[in-house]
């Protein structure tokens, strides 16, 4: 039955005006600090300092030296639609700020504890602004250096709807992390720092450009993987750096872009970056990217989406073509740069070398085979990956290549070779099986782990010759210290070590990227961005799991052997779960007798 009342017309009370605006403004405490970050930036500030508590759920606050504000400024400020930034609709044309609407600061006192503390240069003391949950609480006198300080506390408290959709404090504390470095990487003049709960996250004084900004926040030898970019068309100069397409231990690619020195999100200028790439022969490999845009700002629409992360160009074509030819040309001359030269000066001496060394392997003791030579398969405990590198955990093979299936009903299922190097065709006789390789290898993987780990056994870990001291990005340092221990019980022997580095002792064996330090951060990044996704698994453990059995997992499109084949059908049997990896997607389908049988119309159907 409808509501009697449903039919009627009413005005919403101001109060919950102001909260329902504020989901468009407000959807985390990442948001929050983005929007004060830009409030401070705006002002003119050289110096930005950012705390939070709980991965900002309990308190952020953010401190700049900017030019403050006064009390009418101050107490006008938390009105919703008052700014100093706007005037007229023609302003709409030439914005040169972040921020414009006059929205961000009551939309977030609206949904929080606020308590905004300013001075302006020149005045005898400071003004304190409080409000709770959207309700003025006092304006007083209070002391303050130039500049201001907001403190928001009880994010979202009086609105437990939206308090339930936020993630785990380490995910939190990640998103603000990002969040700081986009806005520290837009402008490297001013000062950033970001702690969480007492430690930092982020130093990153006020330097002379992109490139120093970029070795404060990740470190020499991710700069050392990026070639400049300076280049465009009339009218959009694009400049930052891209990754060489050579540059090893990237797994997916990242865009940071900035317009105008506003950070945005695009797809059609990310598929511009990956257009260049392949226009420069690198394929479609993973890259990485940072790219500030300079366009006449009455060419830009930045009133297109409350939280300013997305714009409209007066002409995409040519910012299209702009991003991809600047991108291509500085991806070719690094690679021209970057390109080896043989030295032949020690040829002969290599030779020699080669020679004894192939004369004392012949005259090892008689009938042993160097490994991997002709006709060897997997040694004894290799496992599926014995002929690729890595391993597969207890791998066996049924005698004549005859393998027991568990989930085609115990039929015997026989492998017959690879399909697109991504797929396992077998066949138990009556039916066609088929099974995906990554996630049949990954759900074997994730069983193995977590087995070892309830026994107490140690999985296997390489141990480093020499510790190494990676920088680990300041969005990804909350997960490394929340989940050290169950990274430890997983292989990676990794404590922080100040300055927004860890020492890594030692890494699982059988991973897909080689550099210690890429894989941990390859994995608490994949850790990260599953985190609100999806999840056959519950728990921080068995999650981490899953990561590293996927990063040390046969790869789609990698060739096997058929005794690795045979391996990973093998075990996929014995597993308790064998349909599913454990994010949940299909590691095996079976196509019935009867549809291969209509397919080829021996059953009184004909496929047309």
């Amino acid at each position: 039955m409808v509501n009697a009342v449903s039919n009627r017309i009413e005005r919403l009370p101001d109060d919950l005006v102001n909260k329902i605006a504020a989901g468009e403004v407000v959807e985390r405490p990442a948001s929050v600090v983005k929007e004060l970050v830009e409030n401070a930036l705006d002002a003119q500030a050289s110096n930005v300092n950012v705390e939070i508590e709980a991965g900002g759920k309990s308190l952020v606050r953010v401190r700049d030296d900017g030019h403050g504000m006064g009390r009418i400024n101050a107490e006008r400020a938390l009105e919703r639609h008052a700014t100093s930034k706007l005037r007229a609709l023609p302003d709409l044309q030439s914005l040169a700020t972040h921020g414009f609407r006059g929205e961000a600061l009551p939309s977030i006192a609206s949904v929080s504890h606020l308590v905004l503390t300013t001075r302006e240069e020149g005045d005898a003391a400071g003004t304190e602004v409080e409000v709770r949950h959207g309700q003025p609480h006092h304006v007083r006198d209070a002391g303050h250096p130039r500049g201001t300080t907001v403190e928001v506390r009880d994010l979202f408290g009086a609105v437990p709807a939206r308090r339930k959709f936020l993630r785990a404090d380490s995910t939190e504390a990640g998103h603000v992390a990002e969040a700081v470095t986009l806005l520290a990487l837009a402008r490297p003049d001013v000062g950033f720092s970001l702690t969480s709960g007492g430690r930092s996250l982020l130093r990153a004084p006020a330097v002379n450009g992109l490139a120093s900004r970029l070795y404060q926040v990740f470190g020499g030898v991710v700069l050392e993987g990026l070639v400049p970019v300076d280049g465009g068309e009339p009218g959009c100069h694009v400049s930052g750096f891209v990754s060489r397409p050579d540059r090893p231990g990237l797994t997916r690619s990242s865009l940071r872009l900035f317009v105008n020195r506003r950070t945005v999100r695009d797809r059609a200028l990310a598929k511009a970056v990956a257009q260049a790439y392949r226009g420069a022969g690198a394929g479609d490999r993973p890259s990485e990217a940072f790219l500030l845009l300079d366009v006449p700002s009455h060419m830009v629409d930045v009133n297109v989406h409350p939280a300013k992360t997305e714009v409209r160009f007066a002409d995409p074509r040519t910012v299209w073509t702009a991003v991809e030819r600047a991108v291509r040309q500085a991806i070719a001359l690094g690679v021209r740069e970057a390109m080896p030269r043989a030295d032949t000066s020690r040829v002969a001496e290599a030779v020699e070398t080669y020679v004894a060394r192939a004369e004392a392997l012949t005259s090892g003791p008689r009938g042993r085979q160097p490994s991997g030579g002709p006709g060897s398969g997997p040694r004894e405990g290799e496992g599926a990956q014995g002929a690729r590198g890595g391993s597969l955990d207890e791998a066996s093979t049924a005698t004549d290549g005859v393998l027991r299936l568990r989930v085609t009903e115990g039929a015997p299922a026989t492998v017959l070779g690879p399909h697109r190097n991504t797929y396992i065709v077998c066949t138990d006789g009556e039916n066609l099986i088929l099974v995906d390789q990554h996630t049949a290898h990954e759900r074997v993987r994730f069983e193995h782990l977590l087995t070892r780990m309830e026994q107490g056994v140690s999985v296997e870990a390489q141990l480093l010759l020499t510790p190494v001291v990676v920088i680990v990005p300041p969005d990804l340092l909350p997960l490394l210290e929340e989940h050290a221990d169950e990274l430890s019980a997983l292989g990676f022997d990794a404590e922080a070590f100040g300055g927004g580095a860890a020492r890594l002792r030692s890494v699982p064996t059988g991973l897909r990227n080689a550099e210690p330090g890429a894989a941990l951060t390859d994995l608490l990044r994949d850790y990260r961005e599953r985190e609100s996704a999806e999840w056959l698994v519950s728990g921080a453990r068995e999650r981490l799991a899953a990561t590293v059995a996927c990063h040390s997992s046969v790869r789609a499109g990698q060739p096997l052997a058929r005794e690795t084949m045979q391996a990973i059908v093998a075990d996929l049997a014995r597993t308790e779960h064998p349909t599913l990896c454990p994010h949940g997607r299909p590691t095996v389908v079976r196509i019935p007798r009867e549809d291969v049988s209509r397919w080829f119309g021996r059953s009184g159907w004909r496929r047309q």
